[in-house]
């Protein structure tokens, strides 16, 4: 028992030494670096980094050497060290860049700013919503009248920008809509936080109160489409025609077919012969076949179907 208590006590002065050593070299690299004795600097940082008994002293020696790198010259290295830093601990909060380096202390904060996330109490201006896709109801939960509230969360970055990573869904009416906001969310575009003026990270909550659309009428969906292909836009074509032949929608066998005629149309607009064939093709088999069973098509209708059916027999 007495051998181990005075091993024990053996070790506590040690440890106090090592990290009275690594604080003792750090400031004598920051007198050195004020100096312009950089060289000097380097190898006390070196050990200093060696010796560093904590995570903190190891983020400070990083943020000098990232100081030691911008008096060199070194710009990239620089922003390294300070990344460095930041990754062991994300706010070291040194003191005194600013009376050493001035230009490394701008590039400090802007490495600070960049990785930091703040919360709404520490903001100027909070992130803000500018612009984005609407969210895609999956047509299951439409059928099923699915609605609710939405409530997530996420990381805005300095560029108003929403990684799919940072998306937190903390409640919604079904699990299917997790993965459509999650999306809506990354193809948003945000004005940023700001602090002092400065673009920040943040954490922004969001609230979506979301209810099935209403029915739309699927002919004049697909007019539209055959609109926007007559003006040369065939890709938004189809996504009208997608909308148009949603089962929410109610669209008939009949309007099925004009769907597909129009859809061949818009291939054929895009110069994709072959999925324009088969398009025409399938939509004219369609046609025959209600015809055979009596239906009575619209004027506008017939025309189109005798038209595409006449250029196919020429093609």
């Amino acid at each position: 028992m007495f051998l181990r208590f005075v091993f024990l006590g053996a070790l506590v002065p040690c440890t106090v030494m090592g990290q009275s050593r690594s604080a003792q070299l750090l400031a004598v690299a920051r007198a050195h670096i004020a100096g312009q004795q950089l060289d000097s600097a380097d190898d006390e940082l070196t050990e200093a980094l060696e010796r560093a008994p904590y995570i903190m002293d190891s983020s400070w020696t990083y943020v000098w050497r990232g100081v030691l790198e911008y008096q060199l010259g070194h710009q990239q290295l620089a922003r390294l060290n300070f990344r460095r830093a930041l990754a062991l601990y994300p706010d070291p909060g040194v003191r005194g860049l600013d009376s050493v380096s001035p230009g490394s202390a701008a590039v400090f904060d802007q490495e600070l700013r960049g990785t930091r996330v703040y919360r709404a109490a520490d903001l100027d201006l909070p992130a803000r919503r500018m612009s984005g896709p609407t969210l895609s109801y999956p047509p299951e939960l439409r059928r099923r009248g699915v609605r609710g509230d939405i409530v997530l969360r996420m990381i805005v970055d300095t560029l108003g920008r929403v990684s799919e990573n940072s998306v937190d869904v903390l409640m919604t009416p079904d699990s299917a809509l997790i993965m459509p906001v999650t999306q809506m969310m990354a193809a948003s575009q945000f004005r940023p936080a700001r602090i002092a003026g400065k673009p920040v990270r943040s954490i922004v909550a969001f609230h979506l109160k979301i209810s099935p659309t209403s029915p739309r009428n699927p002919v004049q969906l697909i007019n539209l489409a055959r609109a926007r292909v007559a003006a040369g836009r065939p890709d938004s074509a189809f996504t009208l025609l997608e909308a148009a032949l949603d089962a929410v929608n109610g669209a008939t066998p009949a309007v099925r077919a004009y769907a597909e005629l129009v859809q061949g149309m818009a291939w054929k607009a895009k110069h994709d012969t072959a999925r324009a064939a088969a398009a025409i093709r399938l939509g004219l088999g369609h046609y025959r076949e209600l015809q055979a069973q009596g239906v009575d098509f619209a004027p506008f209708l017939r025309s189109l179907a005798d038209s595409l059916r006449l250029t196919a027999r020429r093609e």
